[in-house]
């Protein structure tokens, strides 16, 4: 049986490894298009971002299961958290809806997805997302 920072390691491992693939060669993965999540309720779980303002294709890797942006009543001027925000998909619809005066942070436990979400924000030029290195902690 794996402890939890064994299993914590071999998550950061996996997504270190999602992290340097195409959206396609995630896609059979879970939570990828091949794993059945959007079975449960296609009204709610579409994963369509194409069509929703501020998708940017370099961040999606194909690994979400829904739209959560879509419900989350985002307001301009809201600040939102975006916990394992992974390349920083969500973050950046987030940030749309945010506009100018509000503000998008992305946490994520695996270093090479902060750092391919901040090389997709440095690229757009967008100055109201971030993305910081976080996890849980169990022990208190």
């Amino acid at each position: 049986m794996n402890t939890s920072e064994q299993i914590k390691q071999i998550v950061k491992e996996k997504y270190s490894q999602i992290a340097e693939r195409s959206r396609e060669e995630n896609a059979s993965g879970c939570c990828g298009a091949g794993c059945g999540c959007a079975i449960v309720d296609e009204a709610v779980m579409a994963e369509d971002y194409t069509k929703l303002k501020g998708y940017v294709a370099d961040a999606d890797l194909g690994l979400g299961c829904g739209l959560p942006t879509e419900f989350a009543q985002i307001k301009d001027g809201d600040v939102v958290v975006d916990l394992g925000s992974g390349a920083g998909n969500d973050a950046f619809v987030a940030r749309s809806a945010t506009g100018p005066s509000g503000k998008v942070i992305g946490v994520d436990f695996t270093e090479k997805m902060i750092a391919k979400a901040r090389a997709n924000a440095e690229k757009l030029g967008f100055n109201n997302v971030e993305f910081r290195y976080g996890e849980y902690c169990t022990e208190r």
